[in-house]
């Protein structure tokens, strides 16, 4: 298995400025609206990557045509209407792809089968389910997921349950504008992410979509979506690692561009608690490190993806941490608060866990091989670890290109020694 290795660099970060690419939550959205708008659409700034790759396919075997044209790229939504893929949709181990797919099974004209890799075929997707048979499709219950709903019921009052992830809510708001009559969505537990769905509806609104806030949910009008130009957003999750790379090393981080509603903006807020000082700036945020880190007690219900590397952050602190608000970490690529348990203990790091937050009680730390469980995020937020400590090996780097394939080049810019090995 290849492997990288990270030794710290020769002095503190000195205001290094960075451009992370493109969210990826906008990104697939916008595909998703631009594919169903009938005509041209133009997506700037849009993330290339594992996931929006996948979702791309998936949106080309429905009829969607995509091109990229002097940087941009390019959406032709089939005129008509979704068409019948032919072929099972390879969602690979996007979560998001995958849920989307879902909610748009009324709206293709034939039975879907969609499928992946990694822990998605065990990721919970039993809400969408449920609404899909509830509206009259035939499910099958077992992966790889087969649906049938083309006699399903397109609008009306919709339920669903977001318990587990706001990407239920997400996928059936997107969806929804497809229909000829409006849908009322009345969702159920949204207890936390909410701000993925204020995302959502952002990125609708900018193809012409309807959406209002009720008492019990959404109402999203009918009629389908227009096409537009869509400048995709700098991505919040990405601008994560610099801005904890700042606040581990006591150096100064330009993060530039403009991160738009993303939740995970929300980093630099709680940076500055533990002492980090943050300025904005007409490029973006700058992100200075403090001389100790002050260590902090913080519900990340509503980034919960940046309290992954909040963690590795904690443990530099000068005290014991907590972190809590984290449920749907145990529902992604990997169950992300096990993992940060099993490798920060390796690194020599106090760590109590719950089944929704996570303790972290500093130490000196130590090398370590880190095992990165197949998740992107546990990858990107351990390697920033050997920016501190030497000795620090990530294993399966290349599973950084779910999101950010150019993580290591970025890393490399701080003044980091990276080897690689095969």
């Amino acid at each position: 298995m290849r492997s990288i290795s990270i030794s710290p660099p020769p002095g503190p970060l000195s205001r290094m400025t960075v451009r992370p690419p493109g969210s990826k939550s906008h990104t697939i959205r916008a595909l998703f609206a631009a594919a169903g708008a009938a005509g041209v659409s133009t997506l700037s700034g849009a993330l290339v990557s594992d996931d929006t790759e996948r979702a791309r396919e998936c949106l080309m075997a429905l009829g969607a045509g995509f091109a990229d044209i002097n940087g941009h790229l390019s959406v032709t939504g089939p005129t008509g209407g979704f068409v019948a893929p032919g072929r099972a949709l390879d969602a690979g181990e996007s979560g998001l792809t995958s849920r989307f797919l879902m909610a748009l099974a009324p709206f293709i004209p034939a039975p879907v089968v969609i499928e992946g890799k990694g822990r998605l075929p065990k990721r919970p997707m039993d809400a969408l389910l449920d609404n899909l048979a509830l509206r009259g499709a035939k499910i099958g219950q077992e992966y790889p997921w087969r649906i049938d709903a083309t006699a399903a019921r397109k609008a009306g009052r919709l339920i669903v349950d977001a318990t587990t992830s706001s990407q239920m809510v997400s996928a059936l708001m997107l969806a929804a504008p497809l229909a000829e009559e409006p849908t009322e969505l009345v969702v159920m537990n949204m207890e936390s992410s909410a701000q993925y769905v204020s995302l959502t509806t952002e990125v609708m609104g900018a193809f012409g979509a309807r959406v209002e806030t009720t008492g019990e949910g959404y109402r999203i009008e009918g009629g389908g979506y227009a096409p537009a130009s869509y400048e995709v957003p700098t991505d919040g999750s990405s601008a994560v690692y610099p801005a904890c790379a700042a606040a581990l090393t006591g150096g100064v981080v330009e993060i530039r561009g403009d991160m738009g509603k993303h939740p995970d903006r929300l980093i630099v807020e709680i940076l500055v608690q533990m002492g980090c000082s943050a300025e904005t700036t007409a490029d973006g945020v700058v992100v200075r490190g403090p001389d100790r880190l002050e260590p902090i007690d913080v519900d990340m219900s509503s980034a919960p993806d940046a309290a992954v590397c909040l963690a590795v952050v904690c443990t530099r602190a000068t005290g014991a941490s907590r972190i809590s608000g984290l449920e749907s970490l145990r529902h992604k690529e990997s169950d992300r608060i096990e993992a940060l348990k099993t490798e920060l203990t390796r690194f020599g790091v106090g760590i109590v866990t719950e089944r929704a937050s996570i303790k972290v009680v500093p130490g000196p730390g130590r090398p370590a091989e880190f095992d990165v469980h197949n998740d992107h995020r546990i990858a990107m937020s351990l390697a920033l670890l050997g920016l501190v400590v030497e000795g620090v090996t990530v294993m399966d780097p290349d599973v950084v290109n779910k999101t950010w394939p150019g993580y290591w080049e970025w890393l490399a810019t701080t003044g980091a020694i990276i080897a690689k090995s095969e």
